[in-house]
C-alpha cells in the first residue's frame, strides 16, 4: 500500500506569507505548542488558538475533537507530538489539516499516521490512516531560528530511514516502489553524513542546510509512504519504544533514543563497518551511544532486551530477533572504542 499523505508542500523564506491564501474563506484553528506560537507569531494571521502541551495521547485527542468539531479546517503548529495529535483529529473528524512545523525533528509533518503515548509518555501503539494533508509549509525564517539539537536528532532519525529499510527489505528490490523507497533511503544518508553541519552553518541555512532540511521532512516521510511496512521501522525504532518506561530517557530526543537502537542493530547483525560508520557520526554530534548515557545502568539491559523483542517493528524481522541476541548486542555496545580522528 502506497500512502503520501502531503497534496502541497511549499518551502520557501517567506512560505507562511501565502497561509491566508491557503486557509481561503474557511474557518480555521490552530493547535500550537507553546514555544511553537511564540516563535511563529509574527507571520501567523489572527486565528482561534488551541494550546496543546504533553504528549500525543488518546485522552488529548478527545478534548481536541471536541474543540475542533465547529470548525471547516485544522492548523498544527509545532513539532512531532503536536502534529501527530493534530493529524488524529483531523481523521477522526474528517476535517483537512494544514501542517506548519516548527522544528526539524523528524517526518511526522508529512506522514499519515500517529505515535501514540500514554499519559506518561510510554509509547504505546502507532496509527495509520488516510488522512490528507492539505498543505505543508516549511518557512526558512522559523526553521533557521528553531533549535538545533532538533535538528541533529532529525537527522539522526534520518539515518534510521536506510539503516532500518535495507534490514527488513535488502540493499535492493524487484518490486520499483519499494526500489524507489530503498534509494531515496540511500540517498538521504549520503547527503547526512557528507554534508558539514554545525550551528553556525544551519543559523545561515545554505542551499545545503535546506536539502538536509528536505531530507528530514518530505524524503524520509515519502520513504515509509512508497515502503510502507517494507521500509518502516525495525530494531532502531523498537529500541526507541522500549526505552520509553524509563524516566531517564524522557529528556532524550525521538531521533537520539532511534541512533542508539540503531548501534544495537548494526551491532547484533554483525554489521561493523556500519556500526562504526554510524557511531562515528553519533559520537561527532553529541548524541547518546550508551546505557550510560541515558543515565540508565547496565542492570537495565536484560529488560530493555525483552521489551524490545516484544516491538511489533521487530516482528517484521527475518530472521526472527531474540531477547538473547539484543541482549548480546546491548551488553558489546556497551564497550566503548574510540571513535575515529
Amino acid at each position: 500500500m502506497i500512502r503520501q499523505a502531503v497534496l502541497q508542500y511549499i518551502h520557501e523564506e517567506n512560505a507562511l506569507d501565502q497561509l491566508k491564501e491557503v486557509i481561503g474563506n474557511r474557518s480555521a484553528v490552530l493547535i500550537h505548542g507553546r514555544q511553537a506560537y511564540e516563535a511563529a507569531a509574527f507571520a501567523l494571521p489572527a486565528l482561534p488558538r488551541l494550546l496543546f502541551e504533553g504528549h500525543c495521547t488518546d485522552q488529548q485527542v478527545e478534548v481536541f475533537k471536541q474543540a475542533c468539531a465547529p470548525h471547516d479546517v485544522i492548523l498544527a503548529l509545532g513539532g512531532g507530538s503536536v502534529i501527530d495529535t493534530a493529524k488524529q483529529v483531523a481523521y477522526q473528524l474528517q476535517l483537512p489539516i494544514i501542517v506548519i512545523p516548527t522544528i526539524v525533528s523528524n517526518c511526522a509533518p508529512w506522514t499519515p499516521l500517529s505515535v501514540m503515548y500514554n499519559e506518561e509518555g510510554q509509547y504505546i501503539r502507532f496509527d495509520t490512516f488516510p488522512v490528507v494533508i492539505e498543505a505543508l509549509l516549511l518557512d526558512h525564517r522559523i526553521i533557521a531560528a528553531s533549535p538545533y539539537d532538533y535538528f541533529v536528532a532529525g537527522l539522526v532519525d534520518t539515518l534510521a530511514k536506510w539503516y532500518e529499510a535495507r534490514v527488513l527489505s535488502g540493499s535492493s528490490a524487484e518490486d520499483p516502489v519499494i526500489e524507489t523507497a530503498l534509494r531515496t533511503a540511500e540517498r538521504c544518508k549520503e547527503l547526512i553524513l557528507s554534508t558539514a553541519v554545525t550551528q553556525e552553518r544551519f543559523r545561515a541555512y545554505p542551499v545545503d542546510i535546506q536539502y538536509l532540511v528536505e531530507t528530514v521532512i518530505p524524503l524520509a516521510g515519502s520513504i515509509g509512504g512508497f515502503g510502507d511496512a517494507a521500509t518502516r521501522g525495525a530494531v532502531g525504532h523498537a529500541v526507541h519504544n522500549a526505552l520509553s518506561p524509563h524516566p531517564e530517557t524522557h529528556a532524550f530526543l525521538h531521533g537520539s533514543k532511534v541512533g542508539y537502537g540503531l548501534l544495537i542493530q548494526e551491532k547484533m547483525l554483525g554489521h561493523d563497518a556500519a556500526y562504526k560508520e554510524l557511531r562515528d557520526y553519533l559520537i561527532v554530534h553529541e548524541q547518546p551511544t550508551s546505557l550510560a548515557d541515558f543515565g540508565l545502568q547496565a542492570a537495565v539491559a536484560e529488560a530493555l532486551a525483552v521489551r524490545t523483542e516484544k516491538e511489533e517493528l521487530c516482528q517484521l524481522m527475518r530472521p526472527v530477533v531474540t531477547s538473547e541476541r539484543l541482549l548480546e548486542a546491548i551488553v558489546r555496545n556497551e564497550t566503548r572504542v574510540p571513535a575515529s580522528s
